[in-house]
């Protein structure tokens, strides 16, 4: 009984370790929302450190989250920096990454003052790496040649290194990277530290808690403070 009793004490130790809070010097602290989270109460967001906010507007190519005009008001109007998702779902060739980019720009709204958004790659769709690099590269094509810059990425990095065959194509071509990896002191970043220009968002865990939001919300850090190197 000790020793059980012990290795628990062991286990939940660990738990509480990995799931610390990350070092945040240099580096402003944010969330990134959805439906999921509900009707969040932005005025008492705005009283706490949260600096910006990436908030889903699109899935898909048909398909607009329900909370995401409120959550960009509501952002906004309490002056943290803000921006838009779009979750990926690869179903095809050209047609498809063009209809789901130009889906996104009609819902998202953005402009001057936000930061740039993010693609979401969490799904291939039955897609090959070579295939779903291309589906990709015409989705931001499209949103940048609409919007007037470069989209980042979202991705985790197991699915970039096997849906995407590690490809170093989107860091080389100045794609910056919003990496999901939970439980770590630093995250770990595919494309060989993707080319060495490495992570400009981390969301590093998906159960974080922020005053006026009920339960679970994902927490991200930018790698700096000066927001204003990602607007648009």
């Amino acid at each position: 009984m000790r020793k059980m009793l012990s290795t628990l004490v062991l286990v939940v130790s660990l738990s509480m370790v990995l799931q610390a809070e990350p070092a945040s010097a240099g580096r402003a602290k944010g969330i990134d929302v959805s439906q999921y989270q509900d009707v969040i109460n932005w005025p008492a967001v705005g009283n706490t450190s949260i600096r910006f906010v990436i908030a889903r507007a699109t899935r898909g190519n048909n398909y607009a989250d329900p909370m995401y005009d409120f959550n960009k008001d509501g952002a906004e109007g309490e002056g943290i920096h803000f921006t838009a998702y779009h979750y990926a779902k690869p179903n095809g060739g050209k047609p498809d990454a063009l209809e789901e980019a130009n889906h996104f720009v009609d819902n998202a709204d953005l402009h001057s003052g936000n930061m740039i958004p993010a693609l979401d790659l969490e799904q291939t769709g039955g897609l090959s790496p070579r295939r779903m690099a291309q589906w990709a590269a015409i989705w931001l094509n499209r949103v940048q040649n609409r919007i007037g810059v470069k989209p980042m990425i979202y991705t985790s990095p197991s699915f970039w290194r096997g849906a995407l065959d590690n490809t170093r194509r989107f860091a080389k071509n100045g794609y910056r990277l919003w990496i999901a990896h939970w439980f770590t002191r630093n995250p770990d970043v595919p494309a060989r530290n993707w080319s060495r220009h490495g992570w400009t968002f981390w969301q590093w865990t998906d159960c974080g808690s922020v005053n006026g939001i009920d339960g679970c919300v994902d927490k991200d850090r930018y790698k700096g403070e000066n927001l204003g190197k990602v607007e648009i």
